[in-house]
């Protein structure tokens, strides 16, 4: 199997109605983003993982409040 890395950040967006939510947003070229919108068990996993894995500079406190 072939792998390829990717481009991605973990943002915080607002909805038309001000809800804020989670997205990662895949870069596939430099001008095209993908958003891939989170579960909530997906969402608690990724918290898990960022808390964990502090050392690698992933951590955002306040990107699941």
């Amino acid at each position: 199997m072939d792998a390829k890395e990717l481009k991605a950040t973990l943002e915080t967006k607002m909805s038309k109605a001000g809800k804020p939510y989670q997205v990662i947003c895949i870069y596939l070229t430099d001008t095209y983003k993908k958003q891939v919108f989170l579960e909530e068990a997906e969402k608690e996993l990724l918290k898990q993982y960022l808390k964990n894995n502090d050392n690698n500079n992933l951590e955002m406190p306040d990107l699941f409040n």
